[in-house]
Protein backbone atom coordinates (compact mmCIF):
# COMPACT_ATOMS: atom_id res chain seq x y z
CA UNK A 1 0.00 0.00 0.00
CA UNK A 2 1.62 3.40 -0.62
CA UNK A 3 -0.64 6.68 -1.19
CA UNK A 4 0.10 9.97 -2.03
CA UNK A 5 -1.78 13.42 -1.58
CA UNK A 6 -0.83 16.67 -2.82
CA UNK A 7 -2.11 19.39 -1.30
CA UNK A 8 -1.07 22.59 -2.59
CA UNK A 9 2.81 22.52 -2.20
CA UNK A 10 2.33 20.02 0.51
CA UNK A 11 3.06 16.64 -0.43
CA UNK A 12 1.80 13.71 1.99
CA UNK A 13 2.45 9.76 1.71
CA UNK A 14 1.80 6.85 3.13
CA UNK A 15 3.06 3.39 3.71
CA UNK A 16 2.61 0.10 4.83
CA UNK A 17 5.45 -1.11 6.99
CA UNK A 18 6.37 -4.32 5.33
CA UNK A 19 9.59 -6.05 6.89
CA UNK A 20 9.55 -8.65 3.40
CA UNK A 21 11.21 -5.64 1.70
CA UNK A 22 14.25 -5.56 3.60
CA UNK A 23 17.01 -7.94 3.88
CA UNK A 24 18.36 -9.46 7.21
CA UNK A 25 21.55 -7.51 6.45
CA UNK A 26 19.50 -4.39 5.77
CA UNK A 27 18.02 -4.47 9.38
CA UNK A 28 21.18 -5.29 11.07
CA UNK A 29 23.13 -2.38 9.82
CA UNK A 30 20.24 -0.22 11.05
CA UNK A 31 20.25 -1.33 14.42
CA UNK A 32 24.31 -1.15 14.84
CA UNK A 33 24.73 2.26 12.82
CA UNK A 34 21.70 3.90 15.39
CA UNK A 35 22.53 1.88 18.07
CA UNK A 36 18.95 0.22 19.29
CA UNK A 37 18.20 -3.28 19.83
CA UNK A 38 14.58 -3.10 18.46
CA UNK A 39 13.47 -4.61 15.09
CA UNK A 40 10.38 -2.98 14.68
CA UNK A 41 12.58 0.29 15.47
CA UNK A 42 14.58 -0.45 12.51
CA UNK A 43 11.86 -1.41 10.24
CA UNK A 44 10.40 2.13 10.95
CA UNK A 45 13.17 4.08 9.95
CA UNK A 46 14.26 1.61 6.67
CA UNK A 47 10.35 2.39 5.62
CA UNK A 48 10.54 5.79 6.86
CA UNK A 49 13.71 6.26 4.49
CA UNK A 50 11.99 4.33 1.74
CA UNK A 51 8.96 6.26 1.63
CA UNK A 52 10.62 9.30 1.82
CA UNK A 53 12.64 8.35 -1.59
CA UNK A 54 9.25 7.37 -3.05
CA UNK A 55 8.51 10.90 -2.42
CA UNK A 56 11.48 12.28 -4.72
CA UNK A 57 13.57 13.38 -1.76
CA UNK A 58 16.61 11.91 -1.29
CA UNK A 59 18.36 14.62 1.50
CA UNK A 60 19.55 12.70 5.04
CA UNK A 61 17.03 13.57 8.25
CA UNK A 62 18.28 15.51 11.02
CA UNK A 63 17.07 15.87 14.28
CA UNK A 64 16.67 18.93 16.31
CA UNK A 65 17.08 19.10 20.09
CA UNK A 66 13.91 18.56 20.64
CA UNK A 67 13.41 15.26 18.47
CA UNK A 68 11.60 16.82 15.62
CA UNK A 69 12.81 15.55 12.15
CA UNK A 70 14.87 18.32 9.67
CA UNK A 71 15.53 17.54 6.26
CA UNK A 72 16.56 21.15 4.93
CA UNK A 73 16.12 24.70 5.28
CA UNK A 74 13.81 25.49 3.16
CA UNK A 75 11.57 22.16 3.38
CA UNK A 76 9.84 21.13 6.38
CA UNK A 77 9.16 16.98 7.07
CA UNK A 78 6.84 15.67 9.96
CA UNK A 79 6.68 11.99 10.62
CA UNK A 80 4.40 9.17 12.13
CA UNK A 81 4.65 5.24 12.91
CA UNK A 82 1.88 3.43 13.85
CA UNK A 83 2.13 -0.61 14.35
CA UNK A 84 1.52 -1.13 10.36
CA UNK A 85 1.85 2.36 8.85
CA UNK A 86 4.72 5.10 8.52
CA UNK A 87 3.56 8.88 7.02
CA UNK A 88 5.58 11.92 5.96
CA UNK A 89 4.28 15.52 4.87
CA UNK A 90 6.80 17.45 3.35
CA UNK A 91 6.21 20.92 2.85
CA UNK A 92 7.49 24.51 2.22
CA UNK A 93 5.77 25.73 5.40
CA UNK A 94 6.03 24.46 9.10
CA UNK A 95 3.90 21.20 8.81
CA UNK A 96 2.55 18.62 11.62
CA UNK A 97 1.17 15.14 11.21
CA UNK A 98 0.41 11.86 13.39
CA UNK A 99 -0.93 8.57 12.07
CA UNK A 100 -2.60 6.18 14.63
CA UNK A 101 -4.23 2.37 14.64
CA UNK A 102 -7.65 2.60 16.36
CA UNK A 103 -7.80 0.57 19.51
CA UNK A 104 -8.92 0.84 22.65
CA UNK A 105 -5.47 2.05 23.60
CA UNK A 106 -6.52 5.71 23.82
CA UNK A 107 -9.74 5.05 25.69
CA UNK A 108 -7.11 3.82 28.54
CA UNK A 109 -5.45 6.94 28.70
CA UNK A 110 -7.88 9.48 27.79
CA UNK A 111 -8.21 10.99 31.21
CA UNK A 112 -4.34 11.76 30.69
CA UNK A 113 -4.56 13.85 27.39
CA UNK A 114 -8.16 15.20 27.84
CA UNK A 115 -10.20 17.06 30.48
CA UNK A 116 -13.60 17.27 28.29
CA UNK A 117 -14.41 13.97 29.71
CA UNK A 118 -17.92 14.61 28.27
CA UNK A 119 -16.59 14.27 24.69
CA UNK A 120 -16.13 10.36 24.75
CA UNK A 121 -17.50 7.17 26.87
CA UNK A 122 -16.27 4.21 25.06
CA UNK A 123 -15.68 5.35 21.33
CA UNK A 124 -12.32 4.17 20.25
CA UNK A 125 -12.69 5.99 16.92
CA UNK A 126 -13.28 9.34 18.74
CA UNK A 127 -10.20 8.26 21.25
CA UNK A 128 -8.19 7.84 18.84
CA UNK A 129 -8.89 11.01 16.96
CA UNK A 130 -8.40 13.37 19.37
CA UNK A 131 -4.93 11.76 20.37
CA UNK A 132 -3.75 11.53 17.04
CA UNK A 133 -5.17 15.45 17.02
CA UNK A 134 -3.09 16.62 20.14
CA UNK A 135 -0.11 14.68 18.10
CA UNK A 136 -0.02 16.23 15.36
CA UNK A 137 0.22 19.61 17.30
CA UNK A 138 2.99 18.07 19.34
CA UNK A 139 5.05 17.55 16.56
CA UNK A 140 3.88 20.84 14.41
CA UNK A 141 4.86 22.82 17.56
CA UNK A 142 8.88 21.06 17.81
CA UNK A 143 9.69 22.49 21.02
CA UNK A 144 8.34 20.30 23.39
CA UNK A 145 6.98 20.94 26.76
CA UNK A 146 3.55 20.61 26.06
CA UNK A 147 1.20 19.77 28.59
CA UNK A 148 -1.70 17.84 26.07
CA UNK A 149 -4.31 17.89 28.66
CA UNK A 150 -4.29 21.70 29.28
CA UNK A 151 -2.35 23.61 26.38
CA UNK A 152 -4.16 21.82 23.62
CA UNK A 153 -8.13 21.64 23.54
CA UNK A 154 -10.29 20.21 20.80
CA UNK A 155 -12.96 22.37 20.61
CA UNK A 156 -14.70 20.90 17.65
CA UNK A 157 -14.11 17.74 15.34
CA UNK A 158 -16.10 18.55 11.65
CA UNK A 159 -16.63 15.36 10.40
CA UNK A 160 -18.50 16.36 6.99
CA UNK A 161 -15.20 18.38 6.01
CA UNK A 162 -12.70 16.28 8.03
CA UNK A 163 -11.72 19.14 10.28
CA UNK A 164 -10.64 19.48 13.67
CA UNK A 165 -11.07 22.89 15.52
CA UNK A 166 -8.12 23.23 18.01
CA UNK A 167 -7.02 25.67 20.49
CA UNK A 168 -2.98 25.91 21.54
CA UNK A 169 -1.73 28.04 23.80
CA UNK A 170 -5.17 30.66 22.73
CA UNK A 171 -3.80 30.03 18.78
CA UNK A 172 -7.30 28.54 16.91
CA UNK A 173 -5.47 25.78 14.27
CA UNK A 174 -7.55 24.01 12.13
CA UNK A 175 -6.19 20.39 11.06
CA UNK A 176 -7.33 18.05 9.08
CA UNK A 177 -7.85 14.63 9.12
CA UNK A 178 -8.85 11.44 7.01
CA UNK A 179 -9.88 7.71 7.77
CA UNK A 180 -7.19 5.08 6.08
CA UNK A 181 -8.02 1.48 6.92
CA UNK A 182 -8.32 1.38 10.72
CA UNK A 183 -6.40 4.04 11.40
CA UNK A 184 -6.27 8.05 11.05
CA UNK A 185 -4.39 10.47 9.55
CA UNK A 186 -4.20 14.22 10.92
CA UNK A 187 -2.12 16.62 9.77
CA UNK A 188 -1.72 20.56 9.32
CA UNK A 189 -0.01 22.38 6.28
CA UNK A 190 -0.16 26.03 6.56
Amino acid sequence: MLLFKQIDSNLIGVKKIDSSIFSSKEINQVLIINKISSKKRALEILSTKSLLNQMGEDREITYNSYGAPQISKDKYISISHSAELVSIILSENKCGLDIEKISNRAIKIFNRFEKQKKLIEKDSDLATLIWSAKECIFKLYQKGNINFKEDIIISKIDSKKNKISVLFKEEKIILNYQKINNHFLVYFCS
